[in-house]
């Protein structure tokens, strides 16, 4: 018996993939997203070893690690969104146990680890920050790996499971950020969804140096970006039950103050969309005076001068900045940074379905004037580069 358990430890499930069916390119993942049939057993050490192999969610119902196989050709880091790489270039699975997985960090921890961490409240420019990072030859920028976000999921309010979401944050950081085929970095940039602001604390007692960069923009034109994306403005409100009340809290601390029109589905999704960028700003701010070192930066500063925001961004995270480093970084501001995903500027449609109008802006200023402090759309967080 004890053979037998120390063989599951120390070994992954192989997954061949029948078919991919995932929908929703911009959705969290899951192993639902592929029909899959088992396919023997492989060591820890054969993917700790194997840099084709990659995180690519966590599953905690099932306290699992799921891990996705891509061709050596294929570079990652080269696409907007690391998750919608993963799928797409996909060709087999590997699924191991919590137990195994932090096994397995270990076998891969690196001592003094370098990491930026890129947060933002969504649609202002933090994609491209990460193509800026990922230009220069020393750093590997990883944009939207997707196993964070169960770690934001699972995590209590109350604190009652702090000490294991912060072991199982450790080991995603300890296996996600690890050298490729292409490249052996000095640093590793990690740009997270949206919503991980709300994880600050957590990622500074987990990992104490690393360089926090929380990126915003004006609401108003991050709900126009918002609607041209996501559709905000032609969707149907949604009733949440309580279950659901309580994971979407957990992303968006602030709807828990409108419950009662969130459950009764009077609460309109650019209401939602506002609420969470209101969400990560009170939460920045919060963390920011409770003494965490983070610099901000807003959108609008980082277009009309990238490269004095590059350079500033640069010494701040102990970044060379020479002209050609420099240039390197700005060469990002060329192109678009989401190109080759469902969210490039040629795939989102500038039609009257997808714009504010003046009832959605009265919706945006009537949360700014019922939070406590933030009561204007351009609001100046503290710690923000000034021009």
């Amino acid at each position: 018996m004890q053979r037998i358990l120390r063989k599951f430890i120390t070994n992954a499930r192989v997954l061949n993939i029948n078919e991919k069916v995932r929908r929703n390119p911009t959705s969290f993942v899951s192993l639902r997203d592929f029909d899959v049939t088992p396919g023997g057993t492989v060591s820890l050490k054969t993917i700790a070893r194997d840099p084709n192999i990659s995180l690519y969610a966590l599953n905690h119902f099932n306290r699992e690690a799921i891990f996705v196989e891509t061709p050596p050709e294929v570079d990652l880091s080269e696409r907007p969104f690391l998750y919608q790489a993963q799928y797409d270039n996909a060709i087999r699975l590997y699924s191991m146990s919590y137990k195994s997985f932090l096994k397995l960090a270990n076998m891969m921890r690196q001592p003094d680890k370098q990491l930026i961490l890129i947060h933002s409240v969504g649609r202002c420019g933090s994609t491209l920050l990460s193509t800026v990072f990922n230009n220069l030859p020393v750093v590997l920028s990883l944009s939207e790996p997707e196993a964070f976000t169960e770690i934001v999921k699972r995590r209590e309010p109350d604190g009652s499971n702090e000490d294991e979401m912060a072991q199982l944050l450790d080991a995603v950081i300890q296996v996600q950020c690890r050298p490729t085929n292409q490249i052996a970095p000095k640093m590793y940039a990690i740009k997270f969804r949206s919503f991980s602001t709300v994880m600050i604390d957590l990622l500074h007692r987990v990992a104490p140096q690393s360089k926090h960069i929380f990126l915003y923009r004006n609401a108003e034109d991050r709900a126009r970006s918002i609607a041209r994306a996501f559709k905000t403005v032609e969707a149907e409100n949604e009733a949440m039950d309580p279950a659901n009340l309580r994971v979407r809290s957990k992303f968006v601390p602030l709807i828990s103050q409108y419950a009662d029109r969130a459950t009764s589905g009077t609460l309109s999704k650019v209401e939602f969309s506002m609420l969470a960028w209101l969400s990560g700003m009170q939460k920045y701010v919060e963390l920011y005076e409770a003494g965490i070192p983070m610099c901000a930066v807003r959108y609008e500063d980082m277009i009309a001068e990238p490269e004095q925001i590059v350079r500033t961004l640069f010494e701040y995270c102990d970044l060379p900045t020479t002209p050609e480093r420099l240039a390197l970084g700005v060469k990002a501001f060329a192109r678009d940074s989401q190109q080759g995903s469902s969210l490039a500027r040629k795939n989102l449609k500038q039609d009257e379905q997808n714009q504010l109008t003046e009832e959605h802006l009265q919706e945006i200023h009537q949360l700014l004037a019922e939070h406590a402090t933030i009561h204007t759309a351009d609001f100046i967080v503290p710690g923000t580069i000034q021009l």
